[in-house]
């Protein structure tokens, strides 16, 4: 039988440390509220996966590495089984290198040991389950952040109401997915896994915040009790923020938009929950493909401009040219030129979800979602390792500030595309690997048991006093 079991570690940092994410270099002067390495791990009897929320703006790829190997040492779990993946918070600890920010070594050395802990505790408190796979709507949370312009380019942000805007140059996705995990005799919710896609940029200040994520969790928890379980996996949001540039109320940026935007998603996942069907005999599998993107050239003209204006400026937030001007030296210093991109699919019954370690384009993960044969398809950005941006070849053509190379983003545009190629081959052979069981979902369906003082209820609706056949 399926199990599974949820824990948590807080991973804020001390006041004084660097909070990443802006232009600006920003020093912590407090905490807003805890962030967290939550972790949900489930095992069939075969396989054993861990899926692991990491409150941070990015989790890179030697904190993954180092994180794999400690959790296998304190729980025996193997670290390919492992899925980590970023909330994307820019409201963070130091991990981020990029801009005016620079990783923390002994925060990042924190953050691995608090998943692997996570990991290791989530693993000893498994119980045997039931799991099942829903969805609802978040609507008016989250909106693509770029905007083809009247004068035939791309913007990203261009302002509140910008008379120049002709459309959103590509989609949202108010889609909330859900994996759910239940007592299998009373029915009653243990715990669940959700997945949407929107920038955590709502905070923004000084003070560390898990942003609305944070708001997910105290949400279900709200309804189901403290311990329920909660892991929040963010989707595909390179370019969909909470930023709505077309509606001329104030910028939404603060603790109210946060906790909107929380509560929204929370109440969709909990409206996915309160009406899923759980399922016996559900088991789980992973599957990993490799994929390569090469490091854009930089071109001998474009590092001598770079290095020109350095000469004439110090690097300073005043100037943001001079930010990436840095930036461009440092991606022509990049080593090695091609990068391997990890793309790990994790099967839970019906539901699979798959990761790509950058910052990716909604218009991407819809495009692996319509040719994916599960009913549930879930990009997870962020996951094992930071890429940075991976844009669509147009973007580059339109501009806008993803596109603009920096250590944020760096890779060739044709590294988008192969990464949806390879997913959706991914989706494609898992899906025939358990087809055989996806076939028998509908007679593995469990419902509560209806006791006899209810049926006597519905004898005495009917006027017969018999059972109802």
């Amino acid at each position: 039988m399926l199990s599974a079991g949820f824990a948590q570690r807080c991973i804020t940092p001390p006041p004084g440390l660097e909070i990443p994410g802006l232009f600006e270099r920003r020093i912590a002067l407090g905490t807003n509220d805890d962030l967290y390495a939550r972790a949900a791990v489930c095992e069939d009897g075969a396989s054993c996966m861990a899926l692991v929320q990491v409150d941070a703006i990015f989790v890179p790829e030697p904190v993954v590495r180092t994180a794999r190997k400690l959790a296998r040492r304190l729980c025996g779990i193997r670290e390919k089984d492992c899925l980590i993946a970023a909330t994307h918070t820019h409201s963070g600890g130091p991990l981020f290198g990029g801009f005016l920010s620079e990783p923390d070594p002994d925060y990042s050395a924190f953050v691995a040991q608090q998943i692997a802990v996570a990991i290791a505790e989530a693993r000893r408190r498994r119980t045997p389950c039931l799991s099942g796979v829903g969805g609802a709507a978040a609507e008016g949370v989250a909106f693509n952040r770029r905007f083809l312009m009247r004068d035939g380019g791309t913007r990203t942000h261009p302002g509140k109401m910008h008379p120049e805007i002709v459309r959103p140059a590509g989609p949202e996705d108010p889609r909330v997915s859900v994996i759910g995990f239940c007592d299998p005799e009373s029915l009653k919710p243990l715990g669940c896994v959700v997945n949407f896609a929107c920038h955590a940029t709502h905070m923004n200040g000084f003070l560390y915040s898990a942003d609305y994520p944070r708001w997910i969790a105290e949400t279900l928890q709200g309804i189901y009790g403290r311990e329920f379980g909660v892991v929040f996996l963010n989707g595909a949001c390179g370019d969909v923020t909470q930023m709505d540039n077309r509606n001329p109320r104030p910028n939404e940026f603060g603790p109210y938009w946060s906790e909107r935007t929380g509560r929204s998603v929370g109440a969709a996942a909990a409206q996915a929950l309160a009406r899923m069907d759980y399922a016996r005999g559900n088991t789980l599998s992973r599957n990993t493909a490799i994929v390569s993107g090469a490091v854009r050239p930089i071109s001998a003209a474009d590092l001598k401009r770079a290095k020109a204006l350095l000469g004439r400026k110090a690097v300073s937030a005043a100037d943001v040219e001079t930010i990436y001007a840095r930036e461009l030296r440092l991606v022509a210093a990049m080593r090695p030129r091609v990068r391997a991109l990890e793309i790990m699919g994790v099967r839970v019954g019906e539901a699979l979800l798959w990761g790509v370690p950058g910052e990716f384009f909604q218009e991407f993960a819809l495009a692996v979602r319509e040719a994916s044969p599960f009913a549930f398809t879930c990009c997870v950005e962020l996951a094992n390792g930071y890429e940075g941006y991976l844009c669509t070849p147009e973007s580059f053509s339109g501009g806008g500030y993803e596109i603009r190379t920096a250590r944020s983003s760096f890779l060739e545009a044709g590294a988008g595309p192969r990464v949806v190629r390879a997913a959706i081959r991914l989706c494609r052979r898992m899906h025939g690997e358990a087809e055989r069981e996806l076939e028998s979902l509908p007679g593995r369906r469990v419902w509560p048991a209806v006791k006899d003082s209810a049926l006597d209820g519905i004898n005495q609706l009917s006027g017969t006093g018999k059972t109802p056949r």
